[in-house]
């Protein structure tokens, strides 16, 4: 597997940072979050309004169900979440906007630090 991190952090939190930069960079989206089964955002960069709107909303779409409030929240723009398996139960990757450049990786790197890192 070739290494393409170029950036690394020993902390959980940097770590998680570091990811998120990183999709968001490669990517056309507005904000991109982790959030976990409660709806609260572990980690995100983006607009307050957005985060939370992902808060909302991440759970449902990974599960496939777009309900009215997911509807109403996310007009206007695209939302993509995929739920993601951690030591602390299952988090979920969301994100709005366009496009999300290799989403599946990007899941697969928040499963590895929330894994690994302390």
């Amino acid at each position: 597997m070739t290494e393409r991190r170029m950036k690394r952090s020993g902390s959980k939190n940097e770590a998680l940072r570091l990811l998120l930069a990183a999709v968001k960079e490669r990517s056309a989206v507005t904000s991109i979050a982790i959030v976990d089964s409660r709806g609260l955002v572990v980690s995100g960069m983006g607009t307050a309004r957005e985060l939370a709107i992902l808060g909302a909303v991440a759970q449902p779409i990974a599960g496939g169900t777009v309900t009215d409030v997911c509807e109403r929240l996310t007009a206007g723009t695209d939302v993509m979440s995929k739920a993601v398996k951690s030591p602390l139960g299952t988090v979920y990757l969301a994100a709005l906007g366009d496009r999300v450049g290799r989403m599946s990786e990007a899941a697969q790197g928040v499963e590895r630090i929330m894994r690994r890192v302390a």
